[in-house]
């Protein structure tokens, strides 16, 4: 060992590299014994950790090896056995990481016998074995159970839901397949990772609500019920009411309307019900399939989101008198729907095609653009105008308003 590495023979390099090897693991023992006597005399744990100059979480690592692998003593001063006598038993043959890997594991909850099985691997193998064996444990065991999959839900005080879960092997690949197009940036697309998948979640979450195959309940397919005034909904200024008592503002509303089931109801002074009108579907499945073959996806200049990922917009809103037609409707993804919402963007149809005119801050002239490359339709082409605001009723009829009467529409998305 005193030898320099240049004078050793091959057979003496390669015995010394695991005598030091086996000197580290003998000194990281004594370092945890050491450190047990800090915890046990309620010395200055910090003041410890500063003059070994390590990290606050390598001391945090520290201390749970030895809360959870050395023997300890009660209150009263017995002494107690080790948490896991098992990785206790064999630590004069385990690396720091080899005990890095079983705490993660440990802490993760391991299957019964587990642990054991995962010491015989520490062993015998590399700290990198011991991951691997513990995950393939876990995924064994949540197979077994049913209980792969577990995602938690939690109300947030201004309304958005907070999650969090974990799901299997084989259900975190099918959900980062789903996910991964929907998230993938776009030119300039300056929005952090983290943004863009909770983005393309929100539209995942629209396709699956779109789609024949969920499962019914009660008879309907699953939907948002939004409920508000119809002046709100006019006006878009005001809070609508989501199940649950959660709100939306009614400009969001708007925007959601554009392809919604709608039922007119109308309300007493009281409150009380008066009428409640049949669900009408503001799109129809020709249209829809109308607008796939003219707009091939999102319209929005530079866009290229396919229509299965898109939403349909009233380029003049229903609400305000817009008619139900292809010439007055375009396909737009979440984002660009949001757009033509919420800023000076504007959509003008010109022989039945969209055109969208920037805000005069982005361009001056407001020249209008198109996606290059979209075929030209004759489907339905007219201008969309923008005709006398009317009330809607049950089947496209006035909503009556007489007294304290007032009328509310129900939004099924």
């Amino acid at each position: 060992m005193t030898s320099l590495p240049a004078l050793l023979s091959d057979n003496e390099v390669l015995a010394a590299f695991s005598e030091v090897e086996a000197a580290m693991r003998s000194l990281h023992r004594r370092r945890l014994d050491l450190l047990a006597e800090v915890l046990r005399r309620g010395l200055d744990v910090e003041s410890c950790r500063r003059a070994v100059r390590v990290d606050s979480a390598v001391m945090k690592r520290w201390i749970t090896q030895v809360k959870w692998f050395l023997p300890g003593r009660s209150p009263t001063g017995q002494p107690l056995g080790p948490a896991h006598p098992a990785v206790s038993a064999a630590l004069a043959e385990l690396s720091e990481e080899h005990l890095v890997e079983l705490s993660r594991a440990i802490r993760r909850r391991l299957p019964q016998g587990a642990e054991e099985a995962l010491v015989r691997t520490a062993v015998s193998a590399e700290p990198k074995a011991v991951k691997e064996l513990a995950r393939s444990l876990r995924d064994r065991a949540a197979s077994a159970t049913g209980q792969g999959d577990v995602l938690r839900l939690r109300n947030l005080a201004d309304g958005r839901l907070e999650l969090r879960g974990r799901l299997s092997v084989e259900a975190g690949a099918e959900f980062r397949a789903a996910l991964e197009p929907l998230s993938r940036p776009r030119a300039g697309d300056t929005r952090p990772l983290a943004q863009r998948q909770g983005e393309a979640f929100g539209e995942l979450l629209g396709l699956a609500l779109r789609s024949a195959e969920l499962p019914s309940e009660a008879g309907e397919r699953p939907h948002v019920n939004i409920t508000l005034d119809y002046a709100a909904l006019r006006r878009g200024v005001g809070r609508a009411a989501l199940d649950g008592g959660r709100q939306l503002s009614a400009a969001q509303v708007r925007r959601i309307a554009c392809d919604a089931k709608v039922v007119p109801v109308v309300l007493g002074g009281r409150s009380e019900v008066l009428d409640v009108g049949r669900a009408k579907r503001v799109l129809t499945l020709a249209q829809r399939r109308a607008l796939h073959a003219r707009d091939g996806g999102c319209a929005f200049p530079g866009c290229d989101r396919p229509p299965k990922w898109c939403e349909v917009h009233h380029v003049v809103h229903w609400v305000d008198g817009g008619q139900t037609d292809v010439a007055n409707l375009v396909l737009l993804c979440k984002k660009h729907h949001a757009l033509a919402h919420g800023s000076q963007w504007r959509i003008v149809m010109d022989g039945g095609v969209p055109f969208f005119v920037p805000p005069r801050q982005e361009d001056p002239r407001r020249h209008p653009r198109r996606t290059p490359g979209r075929r030209t339709p004759v489907i339905g082409a007219r201008h969309a105008r923008r005709p006398p605001p009317r009330r809607m009723g049950a089947a496209g009829s006035a909503l009556p308003h007489r007294g304290a009467q007032r009328s509310r529409v129900q939004l099924s998305m």
